[in-house]
């Protein structure tokens, strides 16, 4: 079990209009060769960046335990685990190319995949994530060439998984004016886990990655509470539930898992539901998991799709 550190200066980073860097490191766990294996690209959830994967939690696994411990069990052999930061000043990523915020998306699979594949004699390619990442996971895993997806808890319906959270955060954002000014104040704060803090942040960082102009459009007015109708129907342009109609060809032959818990604390098991439905009604293969749980402490979960991509990119 080997971790190498890369660096990648980013010309689609470069000039962001947040100012994030644009030389971004990204962490390659590999189990045993290097040269033809499978890889899975990892995406993490709002809040956080791939790299926290690899951190000790003394109540549960690293990512690079779990790979470690599957390839000891023999669920998995050789393969290569690509582990990017991803993190913006708005608290995270949903792995778009926007005006707004960056061209995380292009980054990804213009520069990073390439990279990758090449250096590690990558054969088969997939992608995974949860959340945020399950979401990024699932838009590029049906746009671009990988070869398997692996869905955990994705954002979808979008009238579920965000409007709820609207007026939760009109008065907080209220405080500053401006989505520029809740950022600065955002950052100045020591407590910035709060509940309220972070619900007004992740719904300026997402109108930023779901916006139509170079400004981050919000979907509604700070002093009256109505949604903008036009915002919010570029917002539903985005929602997995609506481009996947478009995407369904692409999506054939792909290996393609996806799970949710029962009792997601954003209602993300119905728009994951929808998904699995759509899949069904154009008879495309996938594997369809709900488990009894919520959204939060999942990474158990990895278990199965780890070992459910390395055999499917093991086959292809």
């Amino acid at each position: 079990m080997e971790i190498e550190y890369l660096e990648i200066e980013s010309d689609y980073l470069r000039d962001n209009p947040w100012k994030d860097p644009y030389k971004r490191k990204v962490a390659v766990v590999t189990t045993g060769s290097t040269e033809d294996i499978p890889g899975i690209l990892y995406l993490s959830g709002y809040f956080s960046t791939s790299l926290a994967q690899l951190n000790l939690d003394p109540l549960s696994e690293s990512l690079k335990d779990k790979v470690g411990r599957l390839y000891a069990e023999r669920k998995i052999g050789d393969l290569a685990l690509i582990l990017p930061d991803t993190f913006t000043s708005l608290g995270g990523n949903q792995y778009l190319d926007s005006k707004a915020i960056g061209l995380y998306e292009s980054f990804l699979v213009r520069e990073l995949v390439p990279l990758v594949r090449e250096k590690y004699q990558i054969t088969s390619l997939g992608v995974m994530g949860k959340s945020s990442g399950g979401y990024g996971a699932l838009h590029l895993g049906s746009k671009y060439d990988f070869q398997a997806i692996a869905v955990h808890s994705a954002d979808a319906y979008f009238e579920y998984a965000y409007l709820p959270l609207f007026p939760r955060v009109i008065q907080t954002l209220r405080r500053t004016g401006t989505p520029k000014d809740f950022v600065s104040m955002f950052w100045a704060q020591q407590d910035r886990k709060r509940r309220d803090l972070l619900d007004a942040m992740m719904i300026i960082g997402l109108s930023a990655f779901y916006s139509p102009t170079e400004n981050v459009e919000l979907p509604f007015e700070l002093e009256t509470g109505r949604v903008r109708e036009e915002v919010w129907r570029h917002w539903l342009s985005l929602d997995p539930v609506r481009f996947l109609e478009e995407r369904k060809e692409k999506l054939r032959g792909k290996s393609i898992y996806i799970d949710v818990g029962d009792r997601d604390d954003f209602h993300l098991q119905y728009g994951n539901r929808m998904i699995h439905e759509m899949l069904n009604n154009w008879k495309i293969a996938h594997v369809y998991e709900e488990f009894h749980g919520g959204h939060m402490n999942t990474s158990y979960r990895y278990d199965v799709s780890l070992v459910y991509l390395y055999e499917n990119l093991k086959a292809k």
